[in-house]
């Protein structure tokens, strides 16, 4: 059965070909209505594709145009912040350079016043504290010219004291007198001369209820083994005597002589006895004594004396060995905290030549005094040559002839006949030897070294600066 169809007229441009698919005899108008159809559809979803693209286009336009103009003012925006920006910080660079002048110059100024403030300050205090410093500084020399002049005169007393006495029972009495003395200063105690009873020690200490014997001995040689049992025999025939000790003022002790001049020993009833050497060759004898004061007290803490037993008897010879040697300790533990203590001892030693010098200068003079006033005329016309004949002091350490004593004296003499003093001359050491030989051994005129000049003759020179054979 045909199906019912209508005509319809298409107008087409000229130029635009027509499919042959409507032309062909086999299209039916169902196909044509379809393609047609088809085609309208296809013809609509292009347009509306195509505005969608135009539109799309036209907005990425519009977008891009307003992005565009939004950068310009940004980027004008940001030329007009960034030219201002720079502008001030020309602006703000150029007061920091000012600043920056003005505080270097107030720096230089006060650098500047700083300079002169303690220049001014310095002048102004330098003439004051150097008056000060030499004002103390001849002080502190007086003082210690005053203590060492005194140290070294009363030492030189006692040795001239010593030398002296022209008994043994007077150098006894000086040395208890001195003992006495230092132990009175160094311990609170009660001191007893008991020197005149017999069968005692020189000296009975007493502190609190212990009581103690003091021997002392003021010899120039060694003190015997013979006295040393003397003494513990004393001790034994007082047995309420704690203890003992036996104090040589100037030598040492036969078999006593150790480490630290100090030794300790115990009787067989357990009394300890002290042996101390030397003890005015210490520094500060009172101090050194003092330093003992924990002896004493451990001995009248220990125990009642114990009986004769053999056991006993060891225990205490090893406490004796432990004891003494920690005395030797001890020792030298006092011996190094007093050179600390007194270092300007250290200075007195270094003077000790001269310091003696002054003592046998003082001995000679007071030998002159006792020659003038106890001689006759021709002891004193030998005194006043000897008082006249001054010594050269760029050779000789003595002033005058009357500073040295008999032998020094002997010794000048003969080289003042025989040589001449005169600067920048010099003689040699063997030579006057040589020449000295019929009055004087060769030990004897090294020894004569003592009255030169180190400058004169220094130790281990061949020769002697300053004298020279007569012609």
């Amino acid at each position: 059965m045909s199906q019912a169809t209508h005509t319809i007229h298409l107008d087409i441009p000229h130029d635009s070909p027509l499919p042959p698919f409507y032309t062909a005899p086999e299209t039916t108008p169902h196909s044509i209505a379809l393609a047609l159809k088809l085609g309208a559809d296809a013809a609509l979803y292009l347009q509306k594709r195509s505005l969608e693209a135009i539109r799309q286009e036209t907005q990425a336009e519009a977008v891009a145009e307003a992005v565009a103009e939004a950068v310009a003012d940004l980027d004008a925006q940001l030329k007009a912040t960034t030219t201002k920006l720079q502008a001030d910080k020309a602006k703000a660079e150029e007061a920091l350079r000012a600043a920056t002048h003005r505080i270097d110059a107030m720096e230089a100024s006060a650098a500047t016043i700083r300079t002169l403030s303690r220049q001014e300050a310095k002048e102004h205090f330098a003439e004051i504290l150097q008056g000060k410093e030499e004002q103390i500084q001849r002080l502190q020399q007086t003082l210690e010219k005053s203590m060492e002049a005194v140290s070294s005169r009363v030492e030189g007393l006692q040795h001239t004291m010593t030398k002296t006495f022209s008994s043994s029972k007077e150098k006894g009495a000086f040395g208890e007198t001195l003992v006495e003395g230092l132990l009175k200063k160094a311990y609170d105690c009660d001191i007893q001369v008991v020197a005149k009873e017999s069968q005692t020690a020189d000296i009975r200490m007493t502190r609190g209820p212990a009581a103690y014997f003091w021997e002392s001995k003021n010899y120039t040689r060694m003190v015997s083994s013979e006295e040393v049992e003397k003494f513990r025999r004393d001790l034994r025939l007082h047995p309420d005597v704690g203890g003992g000790c036996l104090v040589s003022l100037r030598t040492g002790i036969v078999g006593k002589c150790r480490g630290g001049d100090i030794d300790v020993e115990f009787l067989e009833d357990g009394r300890c006895i002290l042996f101390i050497s030397n003890l005015m060759a210490r520094d500060d004898p009172v101090f050194y004594l003092q330093t003992l004061r924990p002896l004493f007290e451990t001995v009248e803490a220990m125990a009642r004396p114990v009986k004769e037993e053999t056991a006993a008897v060891m225990a205490l010879e090893a406490k004796g060995l432990l004891i003494t040697n920690l005395l030797r300790s001890h020792s030298l533990g006092v011996a190094k905290h007093k050179n600390s203590l007194a270092g300007h001892r250290r200075r007195v030693e270094t003077m000790f030549t001269e310091f003696q010098g002054y003592i046998l200068e003082s001995e000679a003079q007071l030998q002159t005094i006792l020659r003038v006033a106890m001689g006759d005329d021709t002891e004193q016309t030998a005194v006043q040559h000897d008082l006249d004949t001054t010594l050269s002091p760029i050779v000789f350490k003595k002033e005058r002839l009357a500073d040295c004593d008999e032998s020094e004296k002997k010794f000048l003499k003969w080289l003042l006949e025989i040589v001449e003093v005169r600067e920048g001359v010099q003689i040699e050491l063997k030579e006057l030897i040589e020449m000295a030989k019929p009055h004087f051994g060769e030990r004897a005129v090294r020894g004569f070294r003592e009255l030169f000049q180190e400058t004169a003759w220094q130790k281990g020179s061949r020769f002697i600066l300053g004298i020279r054979p007569k012609p």
